[in-house]
């Protein structure tokens, strides 16, 4: 069945129209936007403006974080019942200044609870002090279920398409399961849109950090605003001319855009973790090709493990997307759902670029290992 939900304020045909170009191709500016849709820049920018305002609108990068010397590392911990050992595991994670994500379950399909974490780290001592302490909590006396991954592809989607402005159609029953079950049998042909692979590249220094973080927030960052986050760094930023150099650069060297909105109706987190027993699972393969189906998911996957963060309308029946999701995963699949309560931690790589900053030595600005 369709699963509908109405927003408190329906988007005007023009809003939409904007948001469903931007959708097409997030990098455009607003002058070529307003060209494009055959409109003056003003129009554009009051629309835009309304739409930061209202819908928190912003264009921001998906991060290939392998190219800047760090590695994305995602997990979840479970417990059978109220634990004091998953409490304590969590209260470290908050401690720690490289954890980026944590979501707390408030309802599982193991009726137990379930946290998920995510963790940018640069490589060296760090990241290995940081598996050494997640072994540590797999021991005695925690013994804590913990699964980590080191992320080797992410992506994000948005379909517009599902949404009209004012209502939100989604289907979560026989259609999706029918709709990825065919995508199986062609996913080595299937193009995964919006999907960045983590690669390998050599250390880099701070200022390129700092650039890289800035397009992750906001892909159309400009150089006045990244000379402030410079200087609230204590370092001295570069002439003009040079930073908007930097910023085109490390757009094209790192970087996929996309369109985020917020308050549109999509009430409801459900987050899907799934551990295979071999590597390279064609299934992580299916939902980073068919996250576009949904009406707004995130896709991480390692070798083994893949979680689907997907946003969702309220009244989508989360067993159903649960029992949907185990059916096509197999028996070689261990796969654990749940509700999300909010983010416990939610930030972006500035927040860890600004921790690695406060670590080094006033004037050494070159990332080590």
């Amino acid at each position: 069945m369709g699963i509908f939900l109405t927003i408190s304020r329906s988007l005007s045909r023009s809003e939409l129209h904007l948001l469903n170009r931007l959708a097409l191709d997030p990098s455009m500016k607003r002058a070529n936007l307003a060209r494009e849709l055959g409109v003056t820049r003003s129009a554009i920018s009051q629309l835009w403006t309304k739409l930061e305002k209202e819908y928190e609108l912003v264009v921001r990068s998906n991060i290939d974080y392998g190219q800047l010397g760090l590695r994305l590392l995602f997990g979840w911990a479970k417990a059978s019942e109220t634990s004091d050992v998953l409490m304590k595991f969590s209260q470290w994670l908050k401690s720690n200044s490289l954890v980026t994500r944590l979501t707390n379950s408030v309802m599982s399909s193991t009726l137990g609870e379930i946290i998920y974490f995510e963790v940018i780290s640069p490589l060296g001592e760090r990241h290995s002090w940081f598996q050494k302490q997640i072994d540590r909590f797999r021991k005695r006396p925690y013994s804590l279920n913990i699964e980590l991954g080191e992320a080797s592809n992410i992506s994000y989607n948005m379909n517009l398409a599902l949404f009209n402005g004012t209502t939100w159609s989604f289907s979560n029953d026989f259609r999706l399961l029918a709709s990825i079950d065919a995508a199986k049998g062609y996913v080595d042909v299937l193009p995964s849109v919006g999907n960045v692979e983590q690669t390998e590249g050599a250390t880099i220094s701070l200022e390129d950090l700092v650039i890289a973080s800035a397009v992750e927030s906001n892909y159309h960052v400009t150089a006045a605003e990244l000379a402030n986050k410079f200087t609230d760094l204590q370092m001295k930023p570069s002439a003009g001319r040079t930073l908007r150099r930097k910023i085109a650069n490390m757009r094209m060297k790192v970087s996929i855009p996309y369109a985020d909105l917020q308050n549109i109706g999509l009430s409801q987190k459900l987050i899907v973790c799934i551990k295979t027993e071999s590597e390279e699972s064609s299934f992580s393969r299916v939902l980073h090709a068919q996250a576009s189906t949904f009406p707004k998911a995130r896709v991480i996957s390692s070798q083994s493990m893949t979680v689907l963060d997907l946003e969702a309308p309220k009244a989508v029946d989360w067993l159903t997307v649960s029992q949907i999701l185990t059916n096509l995963a197999g028996n070689t699949s261990e796969i654990c759902t749940f509700i999300a309560d909010r983010n416990e931690i939610s930030k972006r790589l500035e927040s860890v670029v600004s921790a690695i900053a406060s670590r080094m030595p006033s004037g050494d600005h070159q990332v080590r290992r």
